[in-house]
């Protein structure tokens, strides 16, 4: 069962992926949009969190502490996938995404007492290499995507996303693995207030040029991210290894979502960088083995 759950988790995270970037492309006439997105795609997913507690029920006052800093976290990880798809290559941003779940293997190992195999090194030492093959600048080339803009928000985008797996974790085991909605629930609404009120603040969006056929993109988004912690959660409580997991996201949603880019955007990379990208998924196996 385990396995059906990384597997649904790697399906969402490429939809989530795929939805925003079709949001912000479709609507970059609009100005910025970020919070308008991410309002409303955590506005579903603190929704579906309410089902799923009012299923599971339970309630601890500790648990508002964790719910808090994954809100924020949360926050940070939307806000910074929106703008770096945006601002950048797709393939290349979802690397950077994915990359975030190898950063929360790597707390495992330092903080979790996971096992630091020789694959796990090997592993390390290719992220390395593909690291610089992706973004190693070009003199006289135009580098989309590489601008300090979108260097700002991946980083945005990769402390966020690790954040919200390691308090997921940390919350799971300080509870027995107990009230994980609770947690969402709480955490997904307190980002719901942040976003919501960074978007009454933000005056750049006009929501008058927004296509509305586009508005479903964050309705199933936040779907999506709920599911994707809902997988993320049944799994960190189950006995498979953080060093499977978030390497096994990784590496699906990484295949996957390049697989789009060049499909539906025919995106155009550097030899490199396609060498860099991989040697990245061939790293992520490595940390998968």
């Amino acid at each position: 069962m385990e396995y059906f759950y990384l597997l649904f988790a790697i399906l969402s995270t490429t939809l989530l992926s795929v939805l925003n970037t079709i949001f912000s492309r479709q609507n970059s006439d609009a100005g910025n949009c970020a919070f308008l997105y991410n309002t409303i795609a955590t506005g579903f997913a603190f929704i579906l969190w309410g089902i799923i507690l009012l299923k599971d029920g339970g309630f601890d006052t500790g648990v508002i502490a964790y719910s808090a800093m994954f809100g924020i976290f949360f926050t940070m990880a939307m806000t910074g996938m929106f703008k770096a798809y945006e601002l950048g290559p797709v393939s290349l941003t979802a690397f950077a995404k994915q990359l975030s779940l190898i950063g929360v293997a790597v707390w495992g190992f330092i903080f979790w007492g996971n096992p630091l195999t020789p694959n796990i090194t090997i592993g390390m030492l290719l992220i390395i290499a593909a690291l610089y093959l992706c973004f190693k600048p070009e003199k006289g080339a135009s580098e989309k995507g590489l601008s300090l803009k979108w260097f700002f928000f991946s980083s945005m985008l990769f402390v966020g996303n690790a954040g919200c797996s390691i308090v997921q974790k940390y919350q799971q085991m300080a509870f027995d693995g107990k009230h994980g909605s609770l947690l969402m629930f709480f955490g997904v609404g307190m980002s719901f207030v942040f976003s919501l009120v960074l978007f009454l603040k933000d005056k750049q969006c006009q929501i008058h040029k927004i296509k509305k056929i586009s508005l479903l993109c964050p309705i199933v988004g936040g779907i999506c991210s709920a599911l994707l912690n809902l997988s993320i959660i049944l799994m960190i409580s189950s006995p498979l290894s953080e060093s499977i997991i978030f390497p096994g996201i990784a590496v699906g949603g990484l295949g996957l979502t390049t697989l789009y880019s060049l499909v539906a955007y025919h995106e155009k990379l550097r030899t490199y960088q396609w060498y860099g990208l991989g040697i990245g998924a061939i790293a992520l196996i490595f940390l998968n083995l």
